[in-house]
């Protein structure tokens, strides 16, 4: 072996090996950074106009933005975090009165009283020695969701200097990537060992990707978490904030989306006899909120990522085991790619394949 061979491999086990310690020093700041990586992307544009208004620098534009970015993003969802955590309670509450109250009982013998045909009686057999276990299990449910609420709150409350120390560190973050965003991204441009044709492939992917995942996701989950909590408030169902939030989050989730949420509950509706507000609910579930997905979706992310649908669910799922709430804007980005890079290794080392 030849002594600039040895000084190669020597050299880029030093590398590897000061990549990985950072990445452990890094590693209990990934939330923090990922958030303000992924907020600095999504409101650069705006970073881009305020710095090209007269009497505007570059730094009084960073921190211009930084603190319009915590006014509209960082303080709401703080205090809808908290307003979430208090109607998850009160969900508790109700549900357990319900229960003990013999509603839960009377709301099966009703269903029981449904069921004339046949295979409905047979159905009902099967199901019947189950009804208390069935009880038991929403109820846990509910005391789950209480007790993870009751928990977090008083969390929230007791650790409230290390949120507000953390909401700091986000923002401080966020000023220096608004300031110094390009000079990173020249920086790690110039550091990756690829022809320049593929580097500009790979950051337009990551750029595409980044894009449509944000204004296809926020935009439609804001319109479909609107539209569920306004549906529950103008039809007097319980908690209407609550749920409609829930519909926000649950709009991020390929295939079921929104669904799991006022499908069950339309459901319930019918089986209460409250036949109106279910099929109101029903109508506004299908042609309101849940097209709203299918409407918006292809409009705002279109085919910018090509990725297949079922890879995009396992990817965002997977992700956000991984990486937490970040893993749904991560998770396209990973795949992305990975596929990006099998396109450029096909046709840099296998261009007749």
């Amino acid at each position: 072996m030849k002594q600039e061979q040895i000084v190669s491999y020597f050299f880029v086990g030093c590398f590897l090996f000061i990549l990985y310690q950072l990445v452990l020093i890094f590693s209990p700041f990934f939330a923090a950074i990922s958030w303000a990586a992924i907020l600095a992307f999504a409101f650069y544009p705006l970073h881009q106009r305020i710095a090209r208004l007269p009497q505007m620098n570059h730094l009084t534009a960073s921190l211009t933005t930084t603190l319009l970015v915590i006014l509209i993003v960082v303080l709401p969802a703080a205090i809808t975090l908290v307003s979430l955590m208090r109607e998850a309670l009160e969900l508790y509450y109700q549900v357990s009165d319900y229960i003990r109250a013999g509603n839960l009982e009377r709301l099966i013998e009703q269903i029981r009283q449904t069921a004339t045909t046949e295979w409905a009686q047979k159905l009902w057999l099967m199901w019947n020695p189950y009804q208390k276990d069935m009880s038991d299990f929403i109820l846990q449910g509910a005391r789950g969701i209480g007790n993870f609420a009751a928990v977090q709150l008083t969390a929230l409350t007791k650790n409230l200097v290390f949120w507000v120390l953390n909401l700091f560190f986000i923002a401080f973050l966020l000023f220096f990537f608004f300031r110094d965003g390009n000079k990173i991204y020249e920086y790690i441009y110039q550091m990756i060992p690829m022809a320049k044709k593929n580097k500009v492939v790979l950051s337009k992917k990551i750029n595409e990707t980044f894009s449509a995942v944000i204004r296809g996701q926020f935009v439609t989950c804001i319109v479909q978490g609107a539209l569920a909590g306004f549906a529950f408030w103008i039809l007097g169902l319980p908690l209407p904030f609550f749920f409609g939030f829930l519909t926000f989050l649950t709009s991020m989730i390929p295939l079921t989306g929104a669904a799991t949420v006022w499908i069950p509950f339309t459901l319930y509706l019918f089986l209460t006899h409250q036949t109106e507000k279910g099929i109101a609910l029903a109508i506004i579930g299908t042609f309101g909120i849940s097209l709203s997905d299918n409407l918006l979706k292809p409009v705002l992310i279109g085919e910018k990522t090509k990725l297949p649908i079922f890879l995009l669910f396992l990817g965002i799922l997977g992700s956000m085991k991984l990486y937490g709430f970040a893993g749904i804007f991560l998770g396209p980005v990973v795949l992305s790619l990975f596929f990006a890079l099998a396109k450029i290794y096909r046709e840099e080392y296998h261009p007749t394949a």
